[in-house]
């Protein structure tokens, strides 16, 4: 394994991570919610209030 600094790895995983849940709850359909992402069902979500 190359010497990389492991706070390097942390912020690229978390980077990642970030992107993956945005996607699966914002543009992902589900079955059980009738095809609409898990967003669509959440009251009030950060940066969401209307």
């Amino acid at each position: 394994m190359p010497d990389i600094p492991l706070g390097v790895l942390d912020t690229e995983r978390t980077q990642a991570l970030t992107g993956f849940l945005h996607t699966y709850n914002h543009h992902r359909s589900h079955t059980a919610l009738g095809g609409k992402p898990p967003i669509s069902r959440v009251n009030n979500a950060p940066g969401q209030y209307t």
